[in-house]
């Protein structure tokens, strides 16, 4: 008797430890998921964007490249019209200076005219184009477009390989990583 009385205060204690451990442990407040990989580069616009940029706020890196229109164009078009406008910085995981002669402006004036013919919606994407090889190599990014869904500690919460269009992807994509509409 006295032995699984024993036996059962320490289970207690064993249960008990790990319940505090697991409620008051080193990993508190910490998220398990993979970060997106720091940058600093400079953008279409002339200005350098970096991670601090997005702090405290989920947003959304497009990989994409200079000489890819469609899907990628319109991906981008339906990211910001079911969005309306969230926080968005493309990247080129094209390692050439103006690959295919098309540089990082004319590439924005390209992506931001796609929707200017039929049904012309007008939008203007008015997010930063830059080159992001290295970062597309870190997230092991191999198909254009694909799209990083980032919370607001700077976890990667989604990874979109291929053409975004459907409206309730890409809400429930920006849901999960803490975006509102």
């Amino acid at each position: 008797m006295q032995r699984e009385l024993v036996a059962g205060a320490v289970a207690i204690c064993l249960l008990s430890i790990a319940w505090f451990g697991g409620l008051f442990g080193d990993n508190v407040g910490e998220s398990d998921l993979e970060p997106f990989p720091e940058f600093s580069t400079v953008a279409d616009d002339g200005l350098t964007y970096s991670n601090s940029n997005y702090e405290g706020a989920p947003y959304i890196v497009i990989f994409s490249a200079e000489w890819c229109d469609s899907p990628c164009h319109s991906t981008m078009h339906a990211l910001n019209s079911t969005l309306n406008g969230p926080p968005i910085i493309v990247f080129s995981t094209d390692p050439a200076d103006n690959p295919q002669g098309i540089s990082l402006t004319e590439w924005h004036d390209r992506s931001n005219s796609y929707d200017d013919d039929g049904d012309d919606l007008g939008q203007t994407l008015d997010f930063p184009f830059a080159k992001g090889i290295e970062q597309a190599e870190e997230v092991k990014i191999s198909s254009r477009p694909s799209i990083v869904f980032v919370n607001s500690e700077g976890g990667i919460v989604n990874i979109h390989k291929g053409g975004l269009s459907d409206s309730e992807v890409i809400t429930s994509s920006w849901e999960s990583a803490g975006g509102t509409l």
